[in-house]
């Protein structure tokens, strides 16, 4: 066995038992340790060592995802500037047969990931699973500037004993999923329509809940501790992500600084900023500090664009917004239950129209037709479906999990259908109206047609090309 944490040596051999030291609690909180069997490579980054821990089974090219974890961490350092605000960084990775997620630390940060979302070797292409994990990496490494140091004053100092609210959070990790994936396309690690596609997909997400419209960006980051986090099977219709939202807002507000200064101002500068006056020194960002920040920064009157996107629900005005970098933004129905957005469909849309859709999210890994979610305006709510009923019949012929959206092509918006299913021991039937999918799914596009040399020029500064 091996140990792997950013904590510093103290008589312990690199990687061994041994003596580890952190200069207070909370210091040492922020070290995660793994223990174990473990893969481990190392690369720097603007002078600085990183390690590359994976523990669990794989057959990841560890030469190329090396090299390409360089290239992201080395955009991110000089994104802020150097030097780096850590001596030493490390990458503690879990591979699993299906996991995603990452918790971010003030040197290193665990990372949870599918072993077949790893680079093989002989793999060349960034395909759409290995963007999944660099984006991944890309995002808690963003963190290392975007709130283990430049954070909520809220958070400072931390209080374990009790819930720390905010209502920030859309700038920290909405903000850090904006920059995420843009800096995939600005380190050149995918292209601008690999780019688009994950936009796309992000948008799709918010569009998806109706809980867009009942629940403001501030109010999600406030009630963090007691919705987002205690979500239950109608959060879809009641909430809005503030990681989702919050990334679309950083991405709105990155083009109106860039429109309204002529490409002088960007959300780049205000990030700058932000590192310069709080990063840096350890001081707290106040409520409302980063809108203030923006509007400083650009000399821009934000305070329409900062009502609408932070405290209504309305949606926001990307079309009009990303036209202006000769992008357009596009809404379709989905194409089935797996669409998740980002490309055209492949059948015409007026065909789209003419699917029978009961507005619902079948549960994962379950043979059962079983309702994880039921959604505003849909046919299942208004024949009266709750989530986690399992639906065993359809006028009369059984259902499981894998063949409803195949029954389902057999009917069209208007039709009539018996649906029989269980309530918990209870056998019930309702009746269904099906009605056409929703227009949900969104999509963007390089805008190729009579482009001015202007707005092709502002695309490429945005992203870098």
């Amino acid at each position: 066995w091996r140990v792997g944490t950013a904590m510093a040596c103290a008589g312990a051999a690199p990687y061994g038992f041994g003596t580890y030291a952190a200069a207070n609690y909370d210091e040492l909180l922020d070290h995660p340790v793994e223990m174990g069997e473990f893969t481990l490579a190392s690369f720097h980054a603007c002078g600085v060592p990183h390690d590359v821990i994976i523990t669990g089974r794989h057959s990841a090219d560890m030469e190329r995802l090396c090299g390409d974890m360089r290239t992201l961490c080395e955009h991110h350092i000089r994104f802020f500037g150097e030097p780096a605000p850590m001596d030493r960084y490390v990458f503690l990775i879990m591979a699993v047969g299906e996991g995603y997620g990452g918790l971010e630390h003030r040197a290193s940060t665990s990372l949870l990931c599918s072993r077949g979302h790893l680079p093989r070797a002989g793999e060349t292409v960034v395909n759409e699973d290995y963007r999944g994990f660099l984006g991944l990496v890309s995002h808690e490494y963003f963190h290392t500037w975007n709130v283990k140091r430049i954070k909520p004053a809220a958070f400072l100092p931390y209080d374990l004993s009790r819930e720390a609210y905010t209502e920030q959070l859309w700038a920290f990790e909405g903000i850090t999923s904006y920059y995420d994936d843009l800096a995939l396309v600005r380190s050149h690690l995918i292209s601008a329509e690999a780019y688009l596609q994950l936009l796309g997909e992000t948008a799709t997400r918010v569009w998806r809940g109706s809980g867009r419209h009942k629940q403001t960006l501030v109010e999600s980051s406030f009630d963090a501790w007691i919705k987002f986090y205690r979500q239950d099977e109608d959060a879809s219709n009641a909430i809005v992500s503030y990681y989702t939202k919050g990334a679309l807002v950083a991405l709105a507000l990155d083009l109106t600084l860039r429109r309204g200064t002529k490409d002088r101002i960007s959300l780049d500068d205000v990030m700058h900023a932000l590192w310069e006056r709080k990063g840096k020194v350890s001081y707290g960002v106040e409520e409302g500090e980063i809108e203030k920040i923006a509007t400083e920064v650009s000399g821009l009157d934000l305070t329409a664009f900062f009502h609408q996107t932070l405290r209504t629900t309305q949606d926001l005005p990307l079309a009009e917004l990303l036209a202006h970098v000769g992008v357009e933004f596009h809404i379709r129905p989905a194409e089935s239950d797996n669409d998740k957005g980002g490309k055209p469909a492949k059948i015409p849309e007026a065909a789209l129209q003419q699917r029978a859709a009961l507005g619902v999210r079948l549960t994962d890994n379950s043979s059962e037709a079983k309702l994880a979610a039921v959604y505003d305006g849909g046919a299942a709510q208004a024949a009266g479906l709750s989530a986690g009923d399992v639906l065993v019949a359809l006028n009369g012929i059984k259902l499981t999990r894998a063949n409803l959206e195949k029954r389902l092509t057999h009917y069209r918006p208007g039709d009539v259908l018996r649906v029989h299913a269980f309530r918990r021991d209870e056998l019930f039937e309702v009746t269904a109206v099906v009605t056409p999918p929703p227009l949900d799914t969104c999509f963007l596009t390089l805008n190729a047609d009579l482009l001015s040399a202007d707005t092709v020029a502002q695309r490429q500064i945005w992203l870098n090309m």
